[in-house]
């Protein structure tokens, strides 16, 4: 009898998650409530890259800098991108306000650190925020959630392959993981910028495949535990004078919340 409640309970979650988040517009497979992350990746996979690109809470593709603007074709950055399939992955359908509120009040236009230069970082802590999570770092460091900011909590060293293994490794099949890149920077009043974030799943085989949106690739997915996966993802982003390029990765529970 308990099961059955229980089954019923899960069914009603679903049912409500399918009205909840409207698909959006123009996509050849829409996500339906309860689909795994990598499905979720795949059903967001080839849509076109899109300076600034979004989707809305209704599913129609905006910009986030300009919410009235309308596209009737898709078209997605990677922080549109992000925030698109978090929601089917998550169950939640975030508005852009909450994903890009200025979390410690440190960015805008007359920031001293640079309008908008830790906005990845925000993104994902956003995103992550009211569930289960905790940043994953290599060979059993931890960090220091008491009060993140996007200058003292960058993960670890981007090309560091010895880093990454450990992470691969230690990464679960039912969690989502999303992840912001930062360098240093030198232009202007930047000192650092989050640039750069995406998700990352495990395969039920132990796979991780990294989902992101480029500008020469629009929406794509790449194999991290593969020697050729990584390294088309790592050499683009070359290392940098100016000081390391770092990753932070935040783990979540993916599923209806």
């Amino acid at each position: 009898m308990q099961r059955l409640v229980l089954s019923m309970l899960f069914l009603a979650m679903l049912a409500g998650c399918a009205h909840k988040i409207p698909g959006p517009e123009g996509m050849q497979s829409v996500p339906s409530c309860g689909s795994t992350a990598l499905e979720v990746f795949a059903d967001f996979n080839g849509i076109p890259y899109r300076n600034d690109g979004a989707v809305n809470q209704n599913g129609q593709y905006t910009l986030f800098a300009d919410r009235s603007v309308r596209f009737d074709k898709p078209g997605l950055n990677c922080s549109g991108f992000t925030v698109a399939a978090s929601r089917f992955i998550l169950g939640r359908n975030f508005s852009l306000d909450q994903v890009t509120l200025d979390r410690n009040g440190d960015s805008g236009p007359d920031a001293e650190l640079g309008e908008d230069w830790d906005f990845g970082f925000d993104l994902i802590m956003n995103l992550s925020e009211g569930g289960e999570r905790k940043v994953l770092l290599p060979f059993g460091r931890e960090a220091d959630m008491s009060s993140p900011d996007g200058m003292s909590l960058r993960g670890f060293a981007l090309h560091d392959r010895a880093a990454w293994d450990d992470v691969l490794s230690r990464m679960k099949k039912d969690r989502l993981y999303l992840f912001s890149l930062s360098k240093p920077v030198n232009f202007k009043n930047y000192r650092m910028i989050h640039h750069h974030v995406g998700l990352m799943a495990k395969d039920e085989g132990g796979k991780v495949y990294l989902c992101h949106a480029t500008r020469k690739g629009g929406v794509n997915m790449v194999e991290m535990t593969s020697d050729d996966g990584i390294w088309s993802f790592l050499s683009v982003r070359p290392e940098d004078k100016l000081g390391d390029r770092m990753i932070l990765i935040v783990e979540t529970h993916a599923g209806i919340r």
